[in-house]
Parts: structure tokens; C-alpha cells; sequence
């Protein structure tokens, strides 16, 4: 039951991640001052009511964009469960789970009996070299 994924479809490394949402939140200062000095020069030229329009709108942006960007790129899908992480699922089906928690035993005890056997034989092998110098040292 364990999903492989591709290193081209994994998300974005946290540094990555981190490094786009700075740019995405510098961009958005950036518009801020545009509104800033767009508001200047309407007031400045034109003495209109207009120039409070990009004094809002300059005023919201730096609250969207903190929310913009503490909120990162990641989907839900994007999410990487690392292996024999719990995994919740949904039990509409209970034979589906049932089958679900049937395999994840039989992988496990698998596991188990390999390591077993392995180590099995790792003792076989040491007893029938008999090279006891190595653990016990020089007397």
C-alpha cells in the first residue's frame, strides 16, 4: 500500500517554498508603493477624492499579503507521509479497511521475518568462523 512518488512530483523543498513566498510578498510591497505614489500624484495634479482609492488599497495589501504568504503553496496532495507514518482513512467501506489492515500486517510480519532470518544468520556465521578477537580483544 506505500505510494511512490517521483522526484518530479514531490513539492518544493521548505527553502524553496520559503525563498517563492518572500518574492510573492516583495512583490506585493512593491505594488504598495506604486499605490502610494500613484495616490501622490492624483491628489497632487487633479486635488480629487480619487487619490483615496490607492491610499485603500495600499493600505489592505500588506494584510493580504501576510496572509498570502503565510499560508505557502502547498496542496493537500503535496503532502509526503513518511513511511510508516499513520495514515487515516475514511470507512465508508469496512471490508476495504479490513484488506487495508490485513496487508499492512502481512508486510509487517514479512519485515519481521526477514530481519529474523537475518540476523540468524549472522549469528550462524560468526559461530562457524569462531573469529571471537574482533568482540573480545587482545587479554
Amino acid at each position: 500500500m506505500k505510494t511512490t512518488h517521483s522526484i518530479t512530483t514531490l513539492p518544493d523543498s521548505p527553502e524553496q517554498d520559503r525563498a517563492h513566498r518572500l518574492s510573492r510578498y516583495v512583490w506585493q510591497m512593491a505594488l504598495r508603493v506604486v499605490f502610494f505614489i500613484g495616490a501622490v500624484i492624483v491628489w497632487s495634479i487633479w486635488h480629487t477624492w480619487l487619490a483615496v482609492i490607492p491610499i485603500v488599497l495600499a493600505g489592505v495589501i500588506p494584510w493580504v499579503a501576510v496572509i498570502i504568504a503565510n499560508a505557502g503553496s502547498r496542496a493537500e496532495s503535496d503532502i509526503v507521509t513518511p513511511a510508516g507514518a499513520i495514515q487515516l482513512y475514511d470507512a465508508v467501506d469496512p471490508r476495504l479497511r479490513e484488506q487495508q489492515e490485513d496487508a499492512r500486517a502481512e508486510a509487517y510480519r514479512a519485515e519481521q521475518d526477514r530481519l529474523r532470518e537475518q540476523a540468524q544468520d549472522a549469528q550462524a556465521e560468526w559461530q562457524r568462523n569462531g573469529d571471537r578477537s574482533r568482540v573480545w580483544g587482545r587479554r
